[in-house]
């Protein structure tokens, strides 16, 4: 069995879909049984989210606005 735990930010639900899909076949190629492979996906607001102190929220306006 497998599980597979991916921090993110939001993605639509057809995303969110995609991506589950593709972990699990990537474990399955591995030898993990498909129906044993758990994928959980943990979404995090980009206001809730930040690399050098600056919220990835902030930085897309920033980059959206040239002044990155």
């Amino acid at each position: 069995m497998a599980i597979i735990r991916v921090e993110l930010g939001a993605r639509d639900q057809a995303t969110r879909e995609a991506l589950i899909a593709d972990l699990t076949d990537v474990m399955v190629k591995y030898g993990s049984p498909r129906e044993s492979t758990q994928v959980i996906l943990y979404e995090v607001s980009m206001d809730l989210w930040a690399k050098g102190g600056v919220p990835y929220s902030r930085r897309a306006a920033r980059a959206a606005e040239g002044t990155a």
